[in-house]
């Protein structure tokens, strides 16, 4: 083996392994981050991902839990909305368009 064949902490090709390898443990951590572990097939969501889902302020989901709205768990403070919950209420208020 010649010594212009072993691959030196500098050279291009490390340097481009390194690159990807840090780029798999970002989008690993994001991906982590992203989806959640389910129960039983249902992902919980918190309120910031649902104000995330729908576009909508924390008060303004306040105000659709106070109207009964949309579908929450409240365990110990802690409010949830299983995943299904949201999609459902965006299902049920969908209104076609009249116009062709």
């Amino acid at each position: 083996m010649d010594n212009e064949d072993v691959l030196r902490d500098n050279s291009p090709e490390i340097k481009e392994i390194l690159i990807l390898a840090d780029e798999i443990s970002e989008n690993m951590e994001q991906s982590i981050k992203i989806n959640k572990p389910s129960l039983n097939g249902e992902r919980y969501l918190n309120n910031k991902q649902v104000c995330d889902i729908l576009h909508i302020s924390p008060r303004s989901l306040q105000d659709y839990r106070d109207k009964g709205r949309i579908a929450f768990y409240k365990l110990e403070g802690k409010i949830l909305f299983a995943e299904s919950d949201v999609y459902k209420m965006l299902e049920d208020n969908y209104n076609k368009s009249w116009v062709q």
